[in-house]
């Protein structure tokens, strides 16, 4: 039985000696008559609440499961609260657009959304739609990114079928290709759109890396001043350090929900992508439990994660050296090397041997146009996207 209609039975269920009391017979007890409206609006407040929290996970294990198991105030606990259908009262007009598109078609998209939730990304996706702060159920967003492979496939049929249109080639193989082409450009941004939460956690985790030595001397400053740890950490809420001050927002939450404030850190610490924070977390945990003194394990840890991030930006620093290298070679180098060569292969003038060695050389016109307007963009673009990749968030 799901939670809230747990919570429900419980509320208009009254313990009996000699068994259970129905809510007819409730209705003439007098003192334990229970209001069903009133019943009903607990059951909708509750149910709104962790609807805008996005919460929905299917059957992970380990830690997801134990984080399941903390959002749902139960270890085997399963909330459906966000189905598809809400998702024709998402604010964004796109994600409603393609929502509805999704209902419309439901009766064909349905079968594909069971094959995609099959994947190996569904078992996470939860986990990391809820660390990325997307308030999104897992089914949700399965049914969105089917919803958008479709798109693409019908896109990519008219515009393959215009394309091949233009080249001349037997018909059998555009028959083929066109359908090919279309599926496999559909499935790839299938693949795409399901990993955009964890991409998207990921770069929450950057984020938070980057504040997080300032917020940590902020709460060693608070705590060496006599606040305690609830009030420091609603400070550090509100004090705009981006994604690390809503993450201690919705631990307040928590706090206020009646969760202890230790198993609420623990939880934070669980659902972040910054593995730094997650060691701060863990030290402030230890210490709660342990009486330690908050302000100099909060100002050591400040350190520790400045040193490691000084400690990243100069071996990257370092490494630019090498890629500076490269980036030369692949953007001077090669690009003058192909002109001479091709100059040399389509020069109408042949040396003593010069034909042998032309011949050698398959820099037509078409290839050098190729190599140019293709390969070159090409690889300088995954050159620049791996060193944005690389490059420490400092």
């Amino acid at each position: 039985m799901a939670r809230l209609d747990l919570l429900k039975k419980k509320i208009i269920e009254k313990p009996k000696h000699s068994g259970e009391v129905s809510s007819r017979e409730l209705e003439g007890i007098g003192e334990e008559t229970v209001d069903m409206d009133r019943v009903d609006q607990i059951v909708k407040k509750m149910k709104k609440k962790y609807r805008d929290e996005g919460v929905e996970f299917g059957e992970p294990s380990g830690k997801l499961s134990e984080l399941r198991g903390i959002i749902a105030e139960g270890k085997g606990a399963q909330l459906n609260l966000r189905n598809v259908e809400d998702l024709r009262e998402v604010k964004s007009p796109v994600v409603k657009s393609v929502g509805s598109l999704y209902l419309k078609m439901r009766r064909f998209l349905e079968p594909i959304s069971k094959i995609a939730s099959a994947l190996p990304q569904f078992e996470t996706l939860g986990f990391q739609l809820y660390s990325a702060n997307m308030h999104y159920s897992a089914r949700q967003f399965v049914a969105l990114a089917v919803t958008g492979a479709t798109i693409v496939f019908f896109v990519g049929l008219t515009l393959s079928s215009a394309f091949l249109i233009l080249i001349d080639m037997p018909l059998a193989f555009k028959v083929v290709a066109v359908p090919v082409i279309s599926f496999i450009a559909a499935l790839f941004s299938l693949m795409i759109i399901l990993m955009i939460p964890q991409q998207k956690a990921k770069s929450r985790g950057d984020a938070i890396s980057i504040e997080l030595p300032f917020a940590l001397r902020h709460m060693a400053t608070e705590l060496r001043a006599g606040i305690g740890l609830y009030r420091t950490i609603q400070a550090i809420a509100t004090a705009g350090y981006g994604a690390l001050s809503e993450e201690f927002a919705r631990t307040i939450t928590e706090i206020e929900e009646g969760t202890d404030t230790k198993d609420a850190l623990r939880h934070l610490a669980l659902r972040t992508q910054c593995k730094a924070l997650r060691t701060a977390l863990m030290h402030v945990i230890r210490a709660l439990k342990t009486g330690g003194n908050l302000s100099g394990i909060m100002s050591d840890i400040a350190e520790d994660v400045a040193f490691e991030l000084r400690l990243k930006t100069r071996d990257f620093a370092a490494k630019m050296n090498f890629f500076g290298i490269i980036f030369i070679f692949a953007a001077i180098v090669v690009p003058v090397m192909i002109a001479v060569l091709g100059g040399i292969r389509n020069s109408p003038l042949d040396a003593a041997g010069g034909i042998s060695f032309k011949a050698m050389l398959p820099l037509t016109p078409e290839i050098i146009a190729i190599i140019y307007l293709v390969l070159l963009p090409l690889m300088l673009g995954l050159f620049i996207m791996y060193i944005r990749t690389v490059q420490p968030k400092v």
